[in-house]
């Protein structure tokens, strides 16, 4: 579910970049709707993909402070 409004946010930026005149930077022919939504999608990915390696980082800093504050305690 996360992936879909990180996509549909994208999408939408993506959008308004092609509505006030990001075309011109790109050759979409007669398809530019179809290539404003590949390239959202492309980006939506990345996003993904950074969001997740957040996340795992900070259980990671979470579980360390854990084993911090047990290891402590036991001295």
């Amino acid at each position: 579910m996360k992936f879909i409004k990180t996509y549909a946010m994208t999408l939408a930026l993506c959008y308004i970049f092609v509505f006030f005149g990001g075309w011109m930077l790109f050759d979409f022919s007669k398809r530019h709707f179809v290539a404003t939504a590949a390239c959202a999608f492309i980006v939506a990915v990345i996003i993904s993909v950074f969001v997740a390696q957040d996340e795992k980082i900070e259980q990671l800093e979470r579980r360390v402070k854990e084993l911090e504050e047990k290891s402590n305690s036991a001295l």
